[in-house]
């Protein structure tokens, strides 16, 4: 587990204080404070401002952390609920229920929009920080020096990829504020801002001396694979949509997925294991630390424990439950997170192994009564088993699970989509994947349009509960019909969102923060059809 031990701040004198008899209480130095001017001066100062970078407060663990409250759970929780792909159906944050409805603005959601707006330039501003203080500083070995670097220069791009595909152009800030000069910084162009964002990740990947292993396997901290999938990732989205770069774009995000797949650093899938199915280590926190997860949000059930097994039982749950000593050691089990019906008729529910009872999700709970010889069943709609915890539940109230953000199959399926884009078989990158997930193996359609909605579809069933089914829409514009479990896919624009309301262009962006735009006039125009 990181610990951050100091938070570096940096101090502006906004006023001058004439008063002599002052001056004296004017010079005293903060004792619980240090300016970054001050820190720096060993390789383990700089690793602890290093891990903040790790922390669930700020940034892209934010994102996927719950932070505002059981009911509303995390952003990408939201963007889920937004996509109609899932529900959350005890959200209590109105914003939550207007993104759901698609009736987001700048005024019914600014609270909501501020905070996703600050987590993110927050982490922005602790990675220049790093940065700036730690390039051609002496007192660093050069090795240490390179992988933190490194490391910060991605959390700063990964963050920048997150604001960019949410609300569009956005000031692109690189070297922390010192002065109150140049503080109403205007929007960069989505062009820019991208180029930026390749610019840190291949930095990262070609001098960050980054390990060539798992997450896991580089005590926890990210890892040459880690850059490669988000770069590959962000390769594919400049691909699409809103830039549409293209053949040139879609090769980039093959080659940097081939990189990460023919590596000898020991990244692979999960395998079945004696009575274990690969879908059952997703689940387990004994393989979070797995060759599997490439990037991953770190709890501790002694430190700081887990939320998401609460998730795992709708909250009609009885607690304790009749005639057994079974009691949920949480105050709360709740159905903020839930498949949607079009996403439950994607899997063939023979087939796939996914859509097995308690492999991604669960129908279910069986167990003995004292009242009964024969086993008992309380059953309720479709839950995630991904995030069931039994010990956490009913013996410790309290999970070390790990979130993931990208793992390998990942990889595969971008390098997969890429090589279709480009008029190349698919096959050997979506055979891993679909080979550990069904009975027996479903035939890859023969034609390219074909291909593209089978690998579109996998990435909904495969990737369900890590956050990308928004993200997917933005960049393809597309939006799957389903009416069995082989869905194709047609435009998002005017496509219901499973609720009775329709998208329109304005739904491809987030309004812009009004509390920033108060403070900051460069940001203007608004976004569109926000005005």
């Amino acid at each position: 587990m990181k610990h951050s031990i100091i938070i570096i701040q940096v101090f502006i004198v906004a006023a001058i204080f004439t008063s002599t008899s002052c001056t004296k209480f004017l010079q005293e130095t903060p004792k619980s404070n240090m300016p970054a001017s001050e820190y720096y001066q060993t390789t383990e100062q700089a690793l602890s401002a290093l891990n903040y970078l790790y922390d669930k407060g700020t940034g892209i663990p934010s994102f996927y952390s719950v932070r505002g409250g059981l009911y509303d759970a995390s952003n990408s929780f939201t963007f889920d609920n937004m996509s109609g792909l899932a529900n959350n159906v005890v959200a209590q944050n109105t914003s939550i229920r207007n993104f759901a409805s698609l009736t987001q603005g700048p005024d019914n959601c600014a609270n909501y929009l501020g905070g996703i707006w600050r987590n993110f330039y927050s982490s922005i501003a602790d990675a220049n920080s790093i940065i700036a203080n730690v390039e051609n500083n002496g007192n660093i070995n050069a090795e240490a020096q390179k992988k933190i670097l490194a490391t910060a220069k991605f959390f700063r791009a990964a963050n920048y990829y997150y604001l960019i595909r949410l609300f569009g152009a956005v000031p692109l800030i690189l070297k922390p504020y010192t002065s109150l000069d140049n503080i109403y910084m205007p929007r960069t162009s989505v062009d820019s801002v991208y180029n930026s964002i390749t610019e840190d990740l291949n930095w990262a990947l070609t001098n960050g001396m980054l390990a060539d292993v798992p997450m896991g396997f580089n005590g926890n901290n990210i890892s040459r694979g880690t850059v490669q999938v988000m770069l590959s990732e962000v390769y594919l989205t400049m691909a699409g949509y809103p830039l549409q770069k293209g053949v040139e774009y879609y090769k980039k995000a093959l080659n940097t997925a081939k990189e990460l797949l023919n590596s000898g650093g020991g990244y692979a899938l999960f395998t079945s294991s004696g009575r274990l199915t690969p879908f059952d280590k997703l689940r387990l926190s004994d393989y979070d630390k797995g060759s599997e997860y490439l990037f991953f949000i770190e709890y501790d059930p002694s430190i700081q424990q887990s939320p998401f097994p609460q998730y795992s039982f709708p909250n009609t749950f009885p607690s304790p439950i009749p005639s057994t000593n079974l009691k949920i050691q949480y105050s709360l089990v709740l159905s903020t997170w839930t498949p949607s019906t079009q996403l439950l008729k994607m899997y063939d529910s023979a087939n796939d192994i996914r859509r097995h009872e308690k492999q991604f999700y669960s129908t279910s709970f069986v167990y003995k009564s004292t009242a009964s010889s024969d086993d008992t069943a309380i059953s309720f709609s479709a839950m995630p088993y991904r995030w069931y915890d039994s010990a956490a539940l009913f013996m410790t109230g309290a999970s070390g699970k790990y979130t993931a953000i990208y793992r390998m199959a990942d990889a595969y399926l971008i390098a997969a989509e890429a090589a279709n884009e480009l008029g190349e078989d698919p096959t050997p990158y979506l055979q891993p994947i679909i080979h550990r997930a069904y009975i027996n193996m479903p035939a890859i359609p023969g034609d390219a349009a074909g291909r593209k909605n089978f690998i579109l579809a996998e990435r909904c069933r495969e990737l369900a509960m890590e956050g990308h089914f928004w993200f997917d829409m933005l960049r393809t514009r597309l939006y799957p019909d389903v009416s069995g479990t082989n869905p194709t896919f047609s435009a998002l624009i005017g496509h219901s969102n499973g609720r009775g309301q329709f998208y329109t262009t304005k739904d491809l962006l987030l309004p812009l923060p009004p509390t920033e735009m108060q403070r900051n006039p460069n940001l203007q125009p608004q976004n569109p059809m926000y005005e």
